[in-house]
């Protein structure tokens, strides 16, 4: 009995070994999956347009590929500096940061931290480091086929006295962007069908002031304003919802407003896109697959679908054919070169 029990022991030993060195060899402990941080711009996720539209992008990337995701909002600039540290502390690969606020922080951190990879969405600055990638929307080529469309139909308004407004966030680069050439595109419907729709705007000093949205768009009004084109984030909001109260039209900005705002829907004449999402998407897939133009600037345009112009909705037939065969001819005219947006100045 003693030899048999020996002998039983002897080969359980024996298969723990071989069970043991077999599992070692055939199984590899599987690679870390890549961890991915959004650092949100000013406001919430849930504002219905810029940063709710960058953060489903990664909710997207995150839902296909095995990513392990975290978002952080930003009340204060210092938070977005504290959210790049945070992300860099914890180990993550890349790190997205979004808008001008963002810049200086992101630049700083990407030159501290080369081992980190950073996207910094909409907005782009000079000799990007080779571990920060920029990826910015030429707003500018939808933003002036929107100040045609906001021009004919202020003139259908108001003929004696047609005015196109906006309500615009704090006057930085990016957003005069927008201002400027929706401003051209006013002109231009002027000069195609000698009119004078008077373009008329104002800055807010807040992406983030409802209420000093919705003032600005009660001043425009009060001067006649009878479209309203909003692009300052929720307070661009505040002044859409400004317009709806008040019986006007307006355009939306980022994303289709029609459909993330659909209280507002029955007076969006359009909305002036970016393709937010899909570019996050994009990047992160790109990243997935070994792949990160770091030190470079890509741009998200008419020709590539980056920016573009949504649909009528409501207003589809209202909008006459020779209007929106004027808007598409005007979208050639971008992409070829041969109309001009005035941007950059």
């Amino acid at each position: 009995m003693k030899k048999l029990s020996f002998v039983t022991a002897s080969i359980f030993v024996m298969l723990v070994f071989v069970l043991f060195s077999c599992t070692k060899k055939s199984d590899p402990a599987p690679d870390p999956a890549l961890k991915i941080g959004l650092v949100g711009g000013l406001g919430s996720f849930s504002d219905a347009g810029f940063n709710q539209n960058i953060y489903t992008g990664l909710q997207l990337a995150t839902a296909d590929f095995p990513i392990i995701s975290e978002a952080r909002e930003s009340k204060t600039v210092s938070d977005i500096s504290a959210s790049i540290d945070y992300f860099i502390a914890k180990g993550f690969n890349l790190v997205i940061t979004a808008g001008f606020d963002a810049a200086q922080a992101t630049v700083t951190a990407a030159n501290a931290n080369p081992g980190t990879d950073f996207l910094l969405v909409d907005y782009s600055v000079a000799n990007p480091p080779s571990n920060l990638l920029c990826a910015v929307f030429d707003v500018d080529q939808s933003s002036f086929p929107c100040g045609f469309l906001a021009a004919y139909w202020a003139y259908r308004q108001k003929p004696s006295n047609p005015v196109a407004g906006y309500v615009a966030g704090p006057a930085i680069p990016a957003i005069r962007q927008f201002s400027v050439s929706y401003a051209n595109g006013i002109k231009y419907f002027n000069t195609q069908y000698q009119k004078n729709v008077l373009s008329l705007g104002y800055n807010a000093t807040s992406f983030t002031d409802t209420l000093q949205g919705a003032r600005l768009a009660d001043s425009l009004m009060n001067r006649n304003a009878s479209v309203i084109f909003a692009f300052a984030g929720t307070t661009g909001n505040g002044a859409l919802y400004k317009v709806k109260e008040s019986g006007k039209w307006a355009i939306g900005v980022d994303v289709d407003q029609y459909i993330s705002i659909p209280q507002v829907g029955p007076v969006l004449l359009t909305s002036c896109m970016k393709g937010l999402d899909v570019m996050v998407y994009d990047v992160i897939y790109d990243y997935y697959n070994l792949y990160f133009p770091g030190g470079t600037v890509i741009h998200g345009d008419l020709a590539n679908g980056g920016v573009a112009i949504a649909p009528f909705h409501d207003y589809e037939a209202l909008i006459p054919d020779s209007i929106k065969a004027a808007i598409v001819i005007i979208e050639g005219g971008i992409k070829n070169g041969q109309i001009k947006t005035g941007w950059p100045e």
